[in-house]
């Protein structure tokens, strides 16, 4: 999965279309200001709790729509004075940044965070349902899958540090590779907040829509379900839902504290609870002054 989406050939490294009615998906901002408007309250919010303005980090930007949104929708003077930094390992998508952008960007959030003194606010918009997973199934085998793309169920001898693990559905995955990520680069954080904007929640909520796990993969706006979602490797979005338990659990791991988990609908303040408004949630984290060993 890693492979196909950022190896030398992969789906985000290489240039394509992939956001909008000529690539394989949309995003909210695509569709409305509101996201980026309501991002930008919370920003002046978090700035008056840190007592000063923290510059801001933006993790995989797309296709720099939701920056320059937010940047609009702020006062004319701290528009100007904003220090905004952008994680973008995709050359493609960076320039399209940049066309609609001024700030600075990264390969990692290693590289931002020791431009910003390890102090920011850290927002992410569909950012880590992209990473890679481990897939599992009720025996606790794991997925491996053989040359011709077939699916092969092995023992597993080593298991991640997951939630999941208390209530296990019949086939679910597990984003070890965020868990890595939080303690190699997330955990440089010092001082700041971070707002997880992904789509997710919950095993129960989770599995209770998808029995069969969540893998799926995006390619000209179409669902593709395995097998068919394992075909033409970097050629097609890989994608599945995030289990927020499991992100609340690893961030405290890092000295992480937990300010609020609610729907998307909550934070924009709409009635959208049938649709991407309930299936989207917004995880804020802070961190603290102490930090543990």
């Amino acid at each position: 999965m890693a492979e196909a989406l950022y190896g030398p050939e992969g789906y985000y490294t290489n240039p394509r279309s992939i956001i909008g009615p000529r690539g394989d998906f949309t995003t909210t901002p695509k569709l409305t200001k509101l996201l980026a408007q309501k991002i930008s309250e919370w920003l002046e919010s978090a700035w008056q709790r840190q007592n000063r303005k923290l510059p801001v980090i933006e993790l995989g930007p797309g296709d720099g729509t939701l920056a320059r949104d937010i940047r609009n929708s702020l006062g004319f003077f701290t528009r100007q004075k904003l220090d905004y930094h952008f994680v973008e390992i995709s050359p493609y998508l960076a320039k399209q940044q940049q066309e609609k952008n001024k700030g600075t960007w990264h390969a990692t959030l290693s590289e931002a965070l020791s431009a910003t003194r390890g102090e920011a606010l850290i927002i992410s918009n569909e950012f880590f349902d992209a990473f890679p997973v481990r897939i599992f199934n009720h025996s606790l085998e794991e997925l491996y899958l053989g040359p011709k793309k077939e699916e092969i169920w092995q023992p597993c001898h080593e298991l991640p540090d997951s939630f999941l693990f208390k209530d296990l559905p019949l086939r679910f995955e597990v984003a070890e590779s965020i868990r890595q990520w939080f303690q190699s680069d997330l955990s440089k954080l010092k001082k700041g907040e971070i707002l997880t904007v992904d789509y997710g929640g919950d095993s129960e909520e989770v599995y209770h829509r998808r029995p069969l796990g969540t893998l799926r993969a995006y390619t000209h706006h179409m669902r593709l379900l395995p097998p068919d979602a394992y075909q033409n490797p970097g050629k097609q979005d890989l994608t599945f839902d995030l289990h927020f338990p499991d992100l609340i659990k690893w961030g405290e791991k890092i000295g992480l504290e937990t300010d609020s988990l609610i729907t998307q609908a909550e934070f924009l303040g709409t009635d959208d609870l049938e649709g991407a408004g309930e299936a989207f949630k917004v995880l804020h984290q802070k961190m603290g002054d102490t930090r543990p060993f």
